[in-house]
């Protein structure tokens, strides 16, 4: 939060310091110093400017809004090490972050964002941001008895940001008596508006009660499920405009939250995945990656840890204690993979993702299901997932080009858990058709088979792969229908031709997909494994989300390369109706 700039400076136009810094960000002379999770968030920023001004948009820019927070937080004193000014003067990075999550605002007056994450390697002033847009959420937006919730494993964790609340408001007296506020041992009360602020940890007894307006979950890496989350998602129900700020540097890997946040993230950032509810700054060294044009950062590049530690530029401290954890971590392997987690906010491990996302969404196109009828089709079938996913997809080849569709089916109970989750928009997919409801708590099958008879009748369906696990029923209901199903062996054996295939098709751009937002999600988490012969097969276990969808395709390609029809095109062209019957 340092610069050199004094406490009596006048009031800075934040706005404009937030644009200068996107546009900063996206000049190619600054590579080494901007990742490119900072490069997407910039580009975001600039394009989301411009979508406010559009007739009907659904969020417009207020700036007033953005210029105020960011004047309470630089009227707000340090209260932790020595500085050059008595109260706090905003990075421009921080600037960046603030002027977005406030200045965006739904057409209702509410703010835009109602989740937001800032990821950011240690020591970068991420508590007192917390501290500055807690403060803010509990005395300056209007809202009728708020309560501010800083939330972790641990009490002594979720302490810290209200501790660094706490000394703020004991050291400002004009604070206090602007908005009657009240600091105690635990909590900070604000009887102004009957607002309360304190910490919550995951083991405390009782967590009746709770109604937050804001809640800052610190360090996310480290919650090892969701089970706190999801009770602080639930309690937030009621509120009108509610804020979900995620802190976190990376950490080793667990089953809780964070990994699942962080790919959601990088979708939004990515344009996979549309969330005009959900803010991200990610600061992080570059991972290589070939779609992105991205080349993995030398942990030990000096230039390179900008990347990841924005404050680095001001605060010689934090380079020194930076170079220090580097010679360690060249001396001492077993402290590497720490400074690269802490010091450089790199993942403990990176999965890359199959497919090339640039060339994947080079194949949008039309695909005109009345004028595909007569044309022989193959379907994949997957219902590996009674309690969420459940995927049926059709190809057509003609003409050189690879048509698919797909339907996908969810109980309703996923809808409800995605809600609550506020990541992947199952409810919004259903109202827009890309989803189908089947169900309550698990998958009802009734639907799906009605909709593999309609396609039998009204398509030239000529075989239809499945996976065996959890599926004998439901074929042996389809088989006594007459449609022609495959049984498709799940391993590398089956997949790796259909995965040639496939990736032969899109990034030749002769696959053909509508805009299709669910493909395009289970195609984004897709990676592959590989067995001794290189042969390639989708890992379950290492995609980071749902690949239903782009199983059932990779089913329907391997079943087409195995159950080849015998009329070639031109005799379909010449003979429609006697092709199809062959």
């Amino acid at each position: 939060m340092l610069s050199h700039e004094t406490a009596d400076a006048p009031l800075r136009d934040y706005v404009e310091i937030a644009k200068a810094y996107a546009h900063k960000a996206l000049d190619k002379k600054n590579r080494k110093r901007f990742g490119i999770w900072i490069r997407l968030a910039a580009r975001r920023f600039l394009n989301d400017l411009e979508r406010a001004k559009e007739e009907g948009a659904p969020f417009y820019f207020d700036e007033w809004h953005a210029n105020d927070v960011c004047d309470f937080g630089e009227k707000l004193p340090h209260v932790e090490g020595t500085w050059d000014t008595p109260t706090i003067v905003l990075h421009e990075s921080h600037v960046f972050f603030l002027v977005q999550l406030f200045g965006f605002r739904k057409p209702d007056g509410t703010r835009r964002f109602t989740t937001a994450l800032f990821a950011i390697a240690r020591k970068n002033a991420k508590s007192t941001l917390a501290a500055i847009i807690a403060l803010y959420c509990q005395v300056c937006e209007g809202e009728v008895g708020p309560q501010i919730i800083t939330a972790a494993t641990t009490y002594k964790q979720a302490s810290i940001v209200l501790n660094v609340a706490r000394r703020m408001v004991e050291k400002t007296s004009d604070l206090r008596e602007a908005f009657s506020l009240e600091v105690f041992a635990k909590a900070i009360a604000s009887y102004g508006n009957g607002g309360t602020f304190q910490a919550l940890h995951a083991k405390a007894k009782s967590q009746d009660g709770l109604n937050p307006s804001c809640t800052v979950l610190d360090e996310l890496h480290a919650h090892p499920n969701h089970d706190l989350l999801n009770v602080l998602k639930s309690a937030a129900g009621a509120r009108g405009n509610p804020l979900f700020l995620y802190l976190t540097t990376e950490g080793y890997a667990n089953p809780g939250p964070w990994e699942e946040e962080r790919e959601f993230a990088k979708k939004v950032l990515r344009g996979l995945i549309e969330a005009d509810h959900y803010l991200v700054i990610y600061y992080a060294v570059d991972e290589k990656d070939e779609d992105l044009g991205t080349e993995a950062d030398d942990d030990f590049d000096e230039e390179a840890w900008h990347k990841a530690n924005p404050l680095m530029e001001v605060n010689p401290k934090l380079l020194i204690e930076i170079q220090k954890a580097a010679i360690e971590a060249k001396a001492k392997p077993g402290t590497h993979a720490e400074f690269k987690i802490k010091r450089l906010n790199r993942p403990a491990s990176v999965a890359n993702g199959w497919i090339r996302l640039t060339k994947w969404r080079e194949c949008r196109g039309k695909v005109d299901l009345e004028a595909l009828r007569r044309v022989p089709c193959w379907g994949g079938l997957d219902l590996s997932s009674t309690s969420d996913l459940t995927s049926f997809r059709l190809i057509w080849k003609l003409d050189g080009k690879t048509y698919t569709k797909g339907w996908r089916w969810v109980p309703a109970a996923a809808v409800l858990r995605r809600k609550e989750r506020g990541l992947i928009p199952y409810a919004a997919w259903l109202e827009a058709g890309h989803l189908m409801e089947s169900g309550l708590e698990v998958i009802d099958y009734g639907p799906i088979k009605e909709k593999i008879l309609e396609v039998r009748k009204g398509f030239n369906l000529v075989a239809v792969g499945y996976d065996g696990w959890n599926a004998s029923q439901t074929v042996q209901d389809l088989e006594a229908e007459g449609v022609p199903m495959v049984q498709f062996i799940q391993g590398p054996k089956s997949y790796h031709p259909a995965m040639q295939e496939l990736e032969i098709a899109y990034m030749s751009g002769s696959l053909v997909i509508d805009d299709d937002p669910v493909l395009n999600w289970n195609a984004a988490n897709l990676v592959a494994r590989m067995d001794a012969n290189l042969n390639m097969a989708p890992d379950k276990r290492k995609s980071t989300e749902k690949i239903d969808d782009m199983t059932a395709l990779l089913m329907a390609e391997g079943t087409s390369i195995t159950n080849k029809v015998k009329s070639s095109l031109d005799d379909f062209l010449k003979n429609p109706a006697k092709a199809a019957r062959r």
